[in-house]
């Protein structure tokens, strides 16, 4: 496999130089915005795996980032890595912040999103998704996460980022739909939108951590 491979997949790109998606690559920033203030909202005491987390939430704008810049096979998978781990990362730390469960169970829950990402991106394919089956895995954890959550406040942002979500993967999947249309396509809205549903999610896990720090 060629590595170095061009990867040409969303409307802004028209060719492969560096700066042909600067929309796709800027709006990136997007996750360093909510990353930063993720931890600003975290305080000194915050534990150790949210800092990890707003850190991963970091690295999924620098992987994107990369992607949409260089385009190469590699910095493709560099792309997803990030996204995967900030998501297996946050579905264990929702199952045991706020849902009250053991480690070995939420390690049970995570695993159990792997399986349900991969049979959905397996046996899903609908050409109009443009590939968004990746993402239908990790959104129904997230809606099982809200729907199941038992911290009202919480829920009640894992409720928005599930929506967000929803909307983040119509922006994903129209983006070639669109071009002839809106040449500069919709994947940079999906980036802006991603980083509102991930901020979203560190809202639950950081205003639970505050409450708890609060009543001890």
């Amino acid at each position: 496999m060629n590595w170095r491979a061009p990867v040409d997949l969303y409307c802004e790109r028209t060719d492969a130089s560096l700066w042909s998606e600067p929309l796709n690559a800027l709006t990136n920033g997007a996750f360093l915005i909510a990353a930063a203030d993720a931890w600003r909202r975290m305080g000194p005491s915050a534990g150790a795996d949210l800092r990890l987390l707003a850190a991963l939430l970091a690295l999924v704008g620098i992987g994107s980032f990369v992607f949409h810049t260089i385009s190469e096979r590699w910095a493709s998978v560099l792309d997803v890595v990030f996204i995967a781990l900030f998501v297996l990362v946050f579905v264990h730390r929702a199952l045991v912040r706020l849902h009250g469960r053991s480690p070995r169970v939420a390690t049970l829950g995570v695993l159990a999103t792997i399986a349900l990402s991969a049979a959905l991106a397996l046996s899903v394919h609908v050409p109009a998704l443009n590939g968004s089956e990746l993402y239908l895995g990790p959104w129904a954890a997230l809606i099982t996460l809200a729907l199941t959550c038992p911290d009202a406040a919480a829920r009640r942002w894992l409720g928005r980022a599930s929506l967000l979500f929803l909307l983040s993967m119509v922006l994903r999947s129209i983006d070639l739909a669109v071009c002839a249309q809106w040449p500069l396509g919709t994947h940079c809205l999906w980036h802006l939108n991603n980083a509102l549903v991930l901020w979203c999610g560190m809202r639950a896990l950081i205003d639970q951590d505050q409450c708890v720090l609060k009543v001890s």
